[in-house]
């Protein structure tokens, strides 16, 4: 059973609406096989369980002092080391906790993995992998927002760690494809076309199938690639449209129904699924990023998608993978 510490200070609502998540997790079926760490000042923690009926000693707790403000410096973990998501970064790192999770700051997540969890060896820069449900089964987008510039070789990178993700979420026989303006060989410009080239020779090598470059359309019909990737930056303005067609779709199937309970389930069953967390993929450490506004049973979902990725040992998996790749001519 995979431990997962929990930043008790990161998010809008944050400390109540994660020790909500808390509670939530604490009254649902089979609560006795959840393992945390958490992760904040300890006599607030405290104060936060017994208010809402859970015993003191249900969890541990690691003490932490203060948060990266959502406008605030991500870098400052390197010198406040008590900050939340450092402490808990350290204890991933330390083998306290197998997994973490944090819906604070996303740069200060990136940065705490980064810095205390280290690189894996071969993958030059980290990715945030995020999963979006799609009409045929869900897709892993890759990068979507921890590193807005990459080369060739960098989304080769993110292509099998992003592999190796999908593998961790049972996607049995994930087909990889690179975001580009069109499925024809040759669209789009030169970064896309070198990748594409690249992707097409090495990718077979390591046993991953190449669907080729996809279109946006692609991303949320998850026919043609169940793992697509892209820089970024591009990722980063994909992942919020669909996130505002969704909001836009559930609105005006409400007002053309007169009746909002089915579009906000849908959006529910949406946001407290995979798609609750970006997984921070490229670090020593299996790392989970929640949306800073998320609400307790989307923070409680990361949780739970944390220890099941952990139990699953993808970080050996991966490294794996890049040692592979590291020992090819």
């Amino acid at each position: 059973m995979s431990r997962v510490a929990v930043d008790m200070l990161g998010g809008d609502g944050a400390p109540e609406v994660v020790a909500d998540a808390l509670a939530l997790l604490n009254a649902s079926e089979g609560s006795e096989s959840i393992d945390l760490l958490l992760v904040g000042p300890v006599n607030v923690v405290g104060e936060l369980l017994i208010d809402r009926g859970i015993a003191v000693d249900r969890w541990p707790t690691v003490d932490a002092q203060g948060a990266v403000l959502m406008d605030g410096d991500p870098l400052a973990l390197r010198s406040q080391t008590s900050l939340s998501a450092a402490v808990a970064a350290c204890a991933v790192r330390d083998g306290l906790a197998d997994a973490w999770v944090s819906a604070g700051h996303t740069g200060a997540s990136v940065a705490a993995g980064v810095l205390h969890l280290g690189r894996m060896t071969g993958m030059s820069r980290p990715a945030l992998a995020v999963v979006l449900p799609a009409t045929h089964g869900p897709v892993v987008l890759v990068d979507a927002g921890a590193s807005l510039e990459a080369t060739s070789q960098v989304l080769l990178e993110f292509a099998l760690a992003g592999w190796c993700y999908a593998r961790a979420l049972d996607i049995e026989f994930p087909h990889v494809g690179l975001l580009s303006i069109g499925s024809e060989p040759g669209k789009g410009d030169a970064l896309r076309s070198q990748t594409d080239h690249l992707l097409r020779t090495q990718l077979p090598d390591f046993g991953i199938a190449y669907s080729g470059t996809v279109e946006g359309q692609d991303v949320s019909d998850g026919r043609r690639a169940q793992v697509i990737v892209t820089d970024g930056f591009t990722g980063n303005v994909v992942l919020k449209a669909i996130e505002g067609a969704v909001s836009w779709t559930a609105m005006h199937l409400a007002q053309a129904y007169q009746d909002s309970g089915p579009a906000r389930q849908l959006v529910r069953q949406t946001l407290t699924s995979d798609f609750a967390g970006g997984m921070l993929l490229g670090v020593n450490g299996v790392s989970v990023v929640g949306h800073g506004a998320s609400r307790p049973a989307e923070i409680a979902a990361c949780i739970k998608l944390a220890a099941r990725v952990a139990d699953h040992d993808i970080v050996a998996h991966t490294q794996s993978v890049f040692t592979l790749m590291a020992a090819r001519p």
